[in-house]
């Protein structure tokens, strides 16, 4: 029989495979049922395309590390709050490398079903993540 992880261990181990690249184990810490939304919009609705957008962002940003700035549990919902720093060394949205490093904090609810990450809720800057690439027009300023 295998380990039924809580949602924290859960959570741990999304951030030990994301850092570590570990599209497999990733995918393996979602549940069949798996849905994503960003910014209150759905993102991805199914857990294969999950892990599959992990893995290009992972090839746009392949020096990008996740570090957890809080942890909390309630009701097998986990909040976690952390910073992401890195380089765009990769082709980012059909747009080239930029070349230029980032680090923008996030957050994302995770509910966890039976020790698999069912549901996700990611608010993220993406503003300031685009503004340090320089992937927005210029204001004119007129």
């Amino acid at each position: 029989m295998s380990e039924t992880l809580d949602p924290i261990q859960c959570v741990e181990r999304v951030i030990e495979c994301d850092n570590g690249r570990d599209k497999a184990g990733y995918r393996a810490l979602l549940h069949e049922g798996y849905e994503a939304f960003v910014h209150g919009q759905p993102a991805a609705t199914d857990a294969d395309s999950e892990a599959d957008a992990l893995e290009q962002w992972w090839a746009a940003t392949s020096d990008v590390v996740l570090e957890k700035l809080a942890l909390y549990e309630q009701g097998g919902v986990v909040t976690l709050r952390y910073r992401l720093r890195g380089t765009n060394d990769g082709e980012f949205y059909g747009r080239p490398a930029s070349g230029r490093p980032f680090e923008v904090e996030n957050c994302t609810l995770l509910e966890v079903e039976a020790g698999k990450v069912r549901r996700v809720w990611r608010y993220s800057d993406t503003l300031g993540l685009m503004t340090q690439l320089g992937l927005l027009p210029e204001a004119s300023g007129e």
